[in-house]
């Protein structure tokens, strides 16, 4: 334990790590007021949209084809579908959540209606007797997101969740967040602490850093933790920040609005909460063997760069299976990035899911511990080659 706070303190007492760590909780912890600053479509506007492309729909068609049997009942449809949108931009545009006080009976419920127009949404794609039918499906979402949209309307219904009229309420926000940070920022932030410290020690304190009494190995493991309990402690403090500094611009959200996930091969919804965690847990998961390959490879190249680019690099192997088939589910290198995994970027590949990425994180663990342990038998000298430890 002595041991640990020393090698705390002196990772501490480096300019450049304070830097880095103030950079970075300065960057998460204001990430919310810089969100305020950009230009999103809020949802009344998507309505609107919705609203004029069902007007045109009805010019487009030609009457003679609503004549019919099946015709008729496509026609009332799309009325009721534009009457439920422009009651859906009333709510919206009022911001009191899924209906207006007092006005209950006549604006209804707008989970409801959403309910209701997806239902006409499915019916349509499955009118193969309407002469129309393909000009109609140009103006109608996809079956896949049609029952993704019931499903997200069913979990509010469920969970007794208003709508959020507004894309930059905090929940919001902390969501988009979290997912800049389990991107390629928590492979640069890790490449960058790993990178530097462990090699130079090994140089500047070559008499004390010879794995006596302590092992190349344990000098590296709590290296890394070191560094990996440095750079979450930051992030999780400035995730808090900004979520309460936006919780104080805007009062609208909750962290139990549903958001995506990919479970396999069809989508869910979790709540923001649940997703906030689950993706955080990833993140630290894999970021603490990423931090571990940074410092091995700094001992090993005595390079920074050369060490961020290596370690950066990795990151986008899994663009590699865009153009070739990854062979399965089971490829661990599919589990390289977080992001793809949770957004469904891999569904059509099969069942890769949260249960795979974690043995793979594991396997990744172990194979740098072998590759390593069989490194570790070489230690650099004053020279910076590399020669076997004479016991």
């Amino acid at each position: 334990m002595r041991l640990f706070r020393w090698e705390t303190l002196k990772v501490l007492r480096d300019w450049k790590v304070r830097i880095l760590l103030a950079a970075l909780i300065l960057f998460v912890a204001t990430y919310s007021t810089l969100y305020q600053n950009r230009s999103v479509e809020l949802p009344i506007e998507e309505t609107r949209a919705q609203y004029t492309d069902t007007q045109d729909l009805f010019r487009a068609i030609p009457q003679e084809h609503f004549e019919t049997e099946t015709g008729q009942d496509i026609y009332d449809r799309l009325a009721r579908q534009q009457s439920i949108l422009g009651m859906q931009r009333y709510i919206l545009s009022e911001k009191e959540g899924n209906t207006v006080e007092g006005l209950e009976e006549i604006v209804s419920d707008y989970v409801d209606q959403g309910i209701e127009m997806a239902e006409n949404q499915l019916y349509f794609h499955a009118a193969d007797d309407f002469e129309s039918q393909e000009l109609l499906l140009t103006f109608m979402p996809s079956e896949i997101e049609i029952n993704n949209r019931l499903k997200f309307l069913n979990y509010l219904k469920e969970n007794d969740v208003a709508i959020d009229w507004n894309p930059m309420s905090p929940s919001l926000v902390l969501y988009t967040l979290v997912n800049i940070i389990a991107g390629v920022f928590i492979y640069i932030i890790a490449a960058i602490f790993g990178a530097d410290r462990f090699s130079r020690d090994q140089e500047n304190n070559w008499s004390i850093t010879q794995g006596l009494p302590y092992t190349w190995k344990f000098q590296w493991r709590q290296r890394t933790f070191i560094s990996w309990v440095l750079i979450w402690m930051t992030l999780i403090i400035g995730i808090l920040i900004s979520y309460f500094v936006s919780r104080l611009s805007t009062d609208t959200g909750t962290l139990m609005y549903p958001v995506q996930l990919y479970d396999g091969e069809s989508a869910v919804y979790i709540s923001i909460l649940q997703y906030v965690v689950m993706t955080l847990l990833l993140a630290m998961a894999l970021s603490y063997v990423i931090i571990k390959l940074s410092t091995g490879l700094s001992w090993v190249f005595r390079n920074i760069y050369l060490t961020i680019t290596i370690v950066v690099a990795i990151f986008f192997i899994p663009y590699i299976f865009t153009i070739i088939s990854p062979l399965g589910s089971w490829n661990p290198f599919l589990y390289i990035q977080l992001l793809p995994m949770l957004e469904g970027e891999w569904a059509d590949i099969g069942n890769v899911n949260i249960v795979k990425m974690l043995i793979a994180i594991a396997l990744f663990y172990i194979l740098i511990e072998i590759l390593f342990h069989f490194i570790f038998k070489l230690i650099p000298t004053r020279t910076g080659r590399l020669e076997r430890r004479k016991n």
